[in-house]
């Protein structure tokens, strides 16, 4: 399900938007939007990351001049949110410009990808985000001046507080601070098919997140697997694999195929059931398409064939 959440590994909100410092005039104003700021937390914990099904990038403004750079994200598809079902867009203030060389408009970002660090170009304080959400699409330039001189997010609908648009998700999410915040948490049973993906073409299962790691097995076209996280294009299935996410998609093909993991030491692979020619082996815990059984034996590619009992 593409539920819309909290897109830090640390709630650490250090002005609501109602408070007086800065933000009450947001939300008081004619034109009107609810920003967060949020100081989150330190290294990997430091990261604006991915917080729906996709995201891609609309607009990027500041970097290299004496402004706040001020990003623009917005929901590929429609998002689950506590209060409705709609595009979403996101805009997220102060990185710094060092930390948005790679962020540019159109690239797409997939769940839990990290997008960029906390920073404090402009005129904050010190290194947070400043967050604001609106229902729809961006619309126009991305903001306009309410009555009070204040640049307020634009958007295709409205603009909606922090906790009618996302949820918590505590497998990811730990909460430090809400500043009296209610937010909504996935219950566990609401997240069950969150991390299904099916793969859109052949695909290289690698030991690492990157095309310098060893290949370990290949699979198939529509093959239904589970993934753990995904982090600078790459997916991470187990401990030890690797798959590229742009070959990953969420909409379920017409015909698909299930996945399982080898459980022998090592697993010989062989040309046909019960071959007498072994192709190569693939070791322990490794993730196979489950292409078609035959009396004992799986297909787990073209003339790729390997014994049922050592699958799980």
């Amino acid at each position: 399900m593409n539920y819309l959440t909290y897109p830090l590994k640390i709630m650490n909100i250090t002005q609501g938007y109602d408070d007086n410092y800065t933000h009450k005039r947001h939300s008081e104003g004619n034109l009107k939007d609810y920003p967060i700021d949020d100081a989150c937390g330190s290294g990997n914990n430091s990261y604006f990351y991915c917080s729906c099904d996709e995201l891609v990038v609309k607009k990027v403004y500041g970097v290299g001049l004496r402004a706040s750079n001020t990003i623009w994200l917005e929901s590929t598809t429609p998002v689950i949110t506590p209060t409705f079902t709609d595009y979403i867009t996101i805009m997220v203030v102060h990185p710094e410009d060092k930390d948005l060389k790679n962020v540019y408009v159109g690239r797409k970002y997939q769940r839990n990808e990290r997008v960029f660090p906390k920073g404090a170009d402009g005129f904050a304080t010190g290194p947070h985000f400043h967050i604001t959400l609106g229902r729809g699409k961006m619309s126009g330039s991305g903001w306009a001046k309410n009555n009070l001189g204040l640049w307020i997010l634009k958007t295709t609908e409205y603009n909606i507080k922090p906790e009618h648009g996302m949820f918590i998700d505590p497998n990811f999410t730990t909460i430090k601070n809400t500043k009296n915040i209610s937010f909504v948490k996935i219950k566990d049973e609401e997240r069950k098919e969150d991390d299904v993906y099916y793969t859109t073409a052949n695909l290289n299962i690698r030991y690492g997140p990157g095309t310098n790691y060893k290949f370990v097995n290949l699979l198939h076209k529509d093959t239904k697997i589970k993934v753990k996280s995904i982090n600078n294009g790459w997916a991470k299935l187990n401990d030890k694999e690797y798959v590229a996410s742009n070959y990953l998609t969420k909409t379920k093909p017409k015909k698909y195929y299930e996945s399982k993991s080898t459980t022998a030491a090592l697993l010989n692979v062989r040309n046909k059931p019960n071959g007498n020619v072994i192709l190569y082996k693939i070791p322990n815990n490794t993730t196979v398409s489950v292409i078609k059984t035959e009396n004992n034996w799986t297909q787990i590619y073209n003339n790729r064939w390997v014994y049922s009992k050592y699958l799980n």
